[in-house]
Parts: C-alpha cells; sequence; structure tokens
C-alpha cells in the first residue's frame, strides 16, 4: 500500500477525486481517504501545514495504515538560483531541516554541528527508478517561516545547496525513517522566493500548481 500525505484538501483534491472503493476517515482530526488508484492500493493523509502537523499525520498514516512506501506530495518555493519557474515540478533528492539549531555571530548551525547525539538534520529520498531521468531534481530545505526575502533565499540555498523550500517534509521523513518507510517528495512550484509582503500569493497559480504535481504522481503509479 502507498501512503501519500498532503498539508491541505487544495493540494490533493484530484487524488482523493480518482480513489475508486473510497473510504473517509478521521483520525485524531487528520483527514484519511482509502481506497484503489489505477490498481494500486492508495491512503491519502491530509495532515495540515507545519511540521507538528506533518509528523502526527506521518505518525497516524503508519499506526493504522501500515504503507509500504510514503509520497509526500504539495507545493513549494523554489530558491533564486534554481532555474525553476512557478507550475515546475520537482523531486527532492534530500531532505533537510533549515532552521532546527543555532544561529550565532557568525551564522546558523544546524542540529548535527552542536550536538554529538542531534536527530539526523538531512535525510535521503526515495527517487523511483521511473523518476531517476528526471531532470528537476535537488535538496528541499524545510522551514517553520516561509523565506519572504531575497537575501534570506539566497542565503539558504546556498548552505544547503537547495532547490525548493516547504514546511513540512523532513518532519514527515523523519517520521518515516524511525519505521524503515522510504518517502518520495514531490512538489509543484507555487512561486519564487523574493521580497515579499505579507499578502497571500497568487491562487491561480497555486491551484494550476497543485493540479501539476497530481497529474505527475497520476503518471507516475500507472
Amino acid at each position: 500500500m502507498i501512503g501519500t500525505i498532503f498539508s491541505t484538501e487544495l493540494e490533493a483534491g484530484m487524488i482523493i477525486e480518482r480513489l475508486e472503493r473510497k473510504e473517509n476517515l478521521s483520525i485524531q482530526g487528520k483527514s484519511f481517504h482509502t481506497g484503489i488508484l489505477n490498481d494500486t492500493a492508495v491512503t491519502v493523509c491530509i495532515c495540515g501545514v507545519g511540521k507538528a502537523n506533518a509528523a502526527h499525520g506521518a505518525a497516524l498514516l503508519i499506526e493504522k495504515f501500515k504503507p509500504d512506501s510514503v509520497y509526500n506530495i504539495g507545493v513549494g518555493g523554489a530558491y533564486p538560483s534554481s532555474g525553476l519557474s512557478i507550475g515546475d515540478v520537482v523531486i527532492a533528492e534530500k531532505e533537510i531541516y533549515g532552521d532546527e539549531g543555532l544561529l550565532s555571530k557568525d551564522g546558523f548551525h544546524t542540529m548535527d554541528e552542536i550536538l554529538s547525539n542531534a536527530i539526523l538534520n538531512e535525510f535521503i529520498m526515495r527517487v523511483p527508478e521511473e523518476l531517476k531521468e528526471f531532470k528537476n531534481k535537488g535538496n528541499f530545505v524545510t522551514v517553520s517561516t516561509c523565506t519572504g526575502t531575497l537575501e534570506k533565499g539566497r542565503e539558504i540555498e546556498k548552505k544547503f545547496n537547495a532547490v525548493c523550500e516547504n514546511m513540512e517534509g523532513a518532519a514527515i521523513t523523519q517520521i518515516c525513517a524511525l519505521s524503515g518507510i522510504p518517502v518520495t517528495e514531490i512538489r509543484g512550484i507555487s512561486n519564487i522566493i523574493e521580497d515579499r509582503t505579507a499578502e497571500p500569493l497568487n491562487k491561480a497559480d497555486i491551484i494550476k500548481t497543485a493540479e501539476n504535481v497530481q497529474r505527475f504522481f497520476l503518471e507516475t503509479i500507472k
């Protein structure tokens, strides 16, 4: 069985709609949808936004449904030098915690730099054989605060050699790693990191990107 984790219903709507023999249930406030997709048993978890929600959703998915593998699917922001455009789909080769650690006068230090027995800060992701030749791949960074300045975006992408950021990936991957479950992360680019205000991102771009990444997933598990 394949487990899939999305942070919002918007990012999962097309997948849920395609499920055959669908059953819907709620566990500890999280929505789950089970069914058959292209002759494959699939469970969809809507975890909510952020690391805590992501870890909670992943733990429930593993405990209740025992997936053989997990796909984390959604949208994310591309770093300015990534070469990615809005609507592009990209696959994670690594997931990295981008703001777990120490911020000192000489810069940001990850947990594994400051504690000898720290949790892993980086996780190697599963890239399925059929996706190994896909051109858009790279390191993803998981943050608690979306990057809203060009200067900070350039700093993060340089430190982690990263192409994309999100708010859930590393937490999901860490929880799955504890149970030996491989994770594939696929994201669509909803925005390019730049100097921005607190205004919401363009909704049309988010919808278009969410549809693109869901189509990509549907084609992947034919």
